[in-house]
């Protein structure tokens, strides 16, 4: 199973988004995907599921020092074929606290107990503490959104200075790629932004960019993924390019999933 984090310790850059969309595309494409909602905020869980048909999330599963149940408890199956989610609460917030060494590999501990999943695309919180921390050491890669803005380029140093870190325990945790999101193309400044982006990551700096798009921002709306909301928007064809971009990076085929499944 491949593990990725899609993380930005600033808010507002369209990591649930870009997480949810990731998902699905990978689901759609016949692989088996696991989507784990680590931020407290719970956004990708209401993207996908009603509140009142969650009855054990990871907060059960990764808080306290009680007896706490496995992982696969807390996993509920989507109206995506092959996408499974695991959910969060707003008690997660309390990983925040988790200083001994045992707490912060739980994450890792409870994916690895899993079988039967292709991936599992880990939706972080917006800052650089614990929570990340469980994240990226459960973790072989990390996608990291980044508005074509000004200010979102801030945050994206000190994530990679944390990313660095914890290499040293987590020596095969790499970047696989910087995702421009909210880019208006008749906007000066996000080509600007763009053009800056690229200086810094050089190749590292996925091509597909994910344009401004309306329906991105409704489609949670409805408990859709952009591909079912909007099939010819903007949003779906540019995750749709990225989805696949990432697998060519995974040096991993991006149909022959989806034909085995269809031939099964």
């Amino acid at each position: 199973m491949k593990t990725i984090a899609i993380a930005n310790q600033k808010g507002g850059v369209g990591k649930t988004t870009t997480a949810c969309n990731i998902a699905a595309g990978l689901a759609i494409r016949g692989y088996k995907t696991l989507i784990v909602d680590l931020d407290s905020q719970c956004n990708t869980t209401t993207t996908f599921l009603e509140p009142d048909a969650i009855t054990t999330t990871l907060a059960d599963v990764l808080v306290g020092h009680q007896e706490r149940p496995p992982l696969v408890e807390a996993i509920y199956e989507t109206h995506i074929e092959n996408l499974d989610l695991a959910t969060s609460h707003i008690r997660l917030a309390m990983l925040e606290r988790a200083v001994q060494i045992e707490e912060q590999y739980r994450l890792k501990d409870a994916l690895e107990s899993l079988d039967g999943y292709d991936f599992a695309l880990i939706d972080c919180p917006p800052s650089l503490g614990m929570t990340l921390t469980q994240a990226l050491l459960a973790t072989q890669f990390v996608v990291v959104p980044v508005a074509a803005q000004y200010y979102p380029l801030e945050g994206v140093i000190d994530l990679r200075s944390t990313v660095e870190a914890t290499k040293r325990p987590n020596p095969a945790l790499a970047v696989l790629g910087y995702v421009v999101t909210n880019f208006d193309t008749r906007n000066r400044i996000c080509g600007e932004a763009l053009q800056k982006i690229q200086e810094m990551f050089g190749d590292v700096v996925f091509e597909t960019v994910i344009r401004t798009n309306v329906k991105l921002q409704t489609a949670p709306a409805f408990r859709k993924s952009i591909y079912e909301h909007a099939p010819d928007s903007h949003g779906s064809k540019d995750y749709e390019a990225l989805t696949d971009e990432m697998l060519g990076r995974l040096k991993m085929n991006s149909t022959i999933r989806a034909v085995e499944a269809q031939a099964k």
